[in-house]
């Protein structure tokens, strides 16, 4: 594999859920011909060494960290083919991932996550998965572990009233290419929004995919009762057979309430069977595919 070659950067924590990211992230790689790098942030806590079965600390404890690492990237790299480095760091976890993805640019960031925080230190601060995609500028793909898949057959395309939910059309479209994948769009109709205006968007992104070569459907909900987009567009993923969501993640700063009562890419993140893509939109990248709109 040349030296060219993208980059996976996959947070391994040796949780249940980093394990799963890991299977999942070769999926990826091997379509993307890409290599991985494991990464571990080595927090000298109680609950960390536990996961690690041992009472090792500081420099012992990232030696330690280390070897297992290795270990790891080696038996899953001998049975996959697929060149796997690794890396180990110290320090707040999305704080690290976030960093060593500048460093090694990576191409895209696959984690795994426990789902919603319950208690409230936890739902203030944040999961590490979520953190991580309002962090980085690549796409972060979010694994909870319960539909766990081999290929991508069909991307689900949550569309809202937005101009930025459309900036996640390049990409949709670059994996779509790569996995020969089909595209659903979905939009759920709000209470108060105008269908008509909702469903000549949904008209306009369906067209712009299919001219470019991509199987693709359109379906707008109108919900019986209010589920909220989320669940809605949950439901649609799961009886569709959905296999990765796209969703686009404001890169904008949010006010401390956001932290509090959460936002949809947080339900999402946290909620999904499926694997979650966050992509965050550019401000120049895709901005030429809709000046004409």
């Amino acid at each position: 594999m040349s030296e060219d070659s993208p980059i996976i950067l996959v947070p391994a924590g040796f949780s249940e859920q980093s394990i799963l990211a890991l299977d999942q992230a070769l999926v990826f790689a091997k379509a993307m011909k890409a290599k991985i790098t494991l990464l571990t942030v080595v927090e000298d806590n109680k609950q960390f060494r536990k996961l690690l079965n041992t009472e090792s600390r500081g420099d012992a404890l990232k030696s330690e960290v280390n070897a297992k690492l290795k270990e790891l990237a080696s038996e899953y790299s001998n049975r996959s083919g697929v060149e796997i480095s690794t890396m180990v760091a110290k320090g707040v976890v999305y704080e690290e991932v976030a960093r060593v993805c500048e460093l090694i640019d990576a191409e895209m960031v696959i984690m795994g996550t426990n789902g919603k925080p319950q208690n409230f230190r936890k739902r203030f601060i944040g999961s590490n998965a979520y953190r991580v995609a309002t962090l980085v500028k690549p796409p972060v793909i979010t694994i909870k572990g319960v539909r766990n898949i081999q290929k991508i057959e069909t991307i689900i395309f949550p569309l809202v009233l937005d101009r930025r939910s459309k900036e996640k059309v390049g990409p949709a479209l670059k994996y779509a290419r790569l996995f020969k994948s089909a595209i659903k769009i979905v939009s759920v109709l709000g209470e108060g929004q105008d269908e008509k205006i909702l469903r000549a968007h949904l008209n306009q992104v369906k067209t712009f995919i299919s001219d470019h070569g991509v199987d693709c459907t359109a379906e707008m909900i109108k919900p019986t009762e209010q589920k909220g987009v989320v669940r809605n567009t949950l439901y649609y993923a799961y009886e569709n057979d959905g296999d990765l969501i796209i969703i686009t993640e404001d890169d904008k700063d949010r006010d401390l309430s956001d932290y509090f009562l959460g936002t949809d890419v947080q339900a999402m993140v946290y909620h999904s069977e499926i694997p979650v893509m966050c992509i965050t939109p550019s401000e120049v990248k895709w901005e030429s595919m809709w000046e004409s709109f």
